[in-house]
């Protein structure tokens, strides 16, 4: 009885998928000059273990980055915007569930190393609102958006949801619907946006992927984006 119990448990344990994160560290590099809108794109810089060799591993490749702009005489922070870490799982084996899955955290620093924002979640992955100290924008702020291969400005309408504003939205839906569990994603964890351009031109950007802006923003461009929220605002009303 001993053995068939010892050999079911194998079979068990074999078809189990089994996983473990490592940390990918990329820079994001600007490829061209424009403002404000420029192209990007991002240049990995290795794989690690942990998130404190990734960091490290990130400090080392940034000193050795300006040492060399220093020795050619180049701007460092005209071609460096800031970095990423991701936590990515690494599977034994193949698995429905992991189908299209994203980074499982992703931690966004400036050009010098220092943390920008990072995904807000539970230990299940959950998002529940923000501490209103980590709200690090409100409406009005002018800032620097990433997209999948640009950079550009825009201006905050409604910073993502605080603690508060969870708690009244979950309240709100088990109100209207108590027989279905509300939950928040990583995608709730979000700035509403306004770029310049024709008609409505608002985006939802994950909190780390929102960046101080990373050059001087020209009084013209700060005009146009206040009045395009302002503009906004009487076409649609308070959000």
């Amino acid at each position: 009885m001993k053995e068939t119990n010892n050999k079911r448990k194998e079979e068990i344990l074999a078809s189990a998928v089994r996983s473990f994160p490592i940390y990918e560290v990329q820079q994001i590099c600007f490829e061209s000059r424009r403002y404000p809108r420029r192209r990007i794109r991002l240049q990995r810089v290795g794989l690690f273990q942990t998130k404190e060799s990734a960091e490290d591993a990130m400090h080392a490749y940034i000193k050795h980055e300006k040492e060399c702009c220093e020795t050619w005489d180049e701007d460092y922070y005209a071609d460096s915007l800031g970095y990423y870490i991701d936590e990515v799982l690494v599977h034994n084996k193949y698995s429905e569930f992991y189908e299209n899955e994203r980074s499982q955290r992703c931690y966004s620093y400036t050009a010098d190393g220092e943390l920008n924002d990072c995904a807000v979640l539970d230990e299940f992955g959950w998002f529940r609102g923000r501490k209103l100290k980590d709200v690090r924008f409100k409406e009005g702020d002018i800032v620097e958006i990433m997209g999948f291969d640009y950079s550009e400005l825009a201006i905050v309408s409604v910073p993502p949801p605080s603690e508060e504003v969870y708690q009244r939205l979950k309240k709100r839906a088990q109100e209207l619907y108590p027989n279905i569990p509300f939950s928040m994603d990583e995608s709730d964890d979000c700035y509403f946006v306004y770029t310049l351009g024709e008609g409505d031109t608002h985006e939802h950007v994950l909190c780390f992927n929102v960046f101080r802006p990373t050059r001087p923003v020209p009084a013209k461009i700060a005009t146009q984006l206040k009045e395009k929220l302002e503009k906004m605002k009487k076409t649609y009303g308070e959000l």
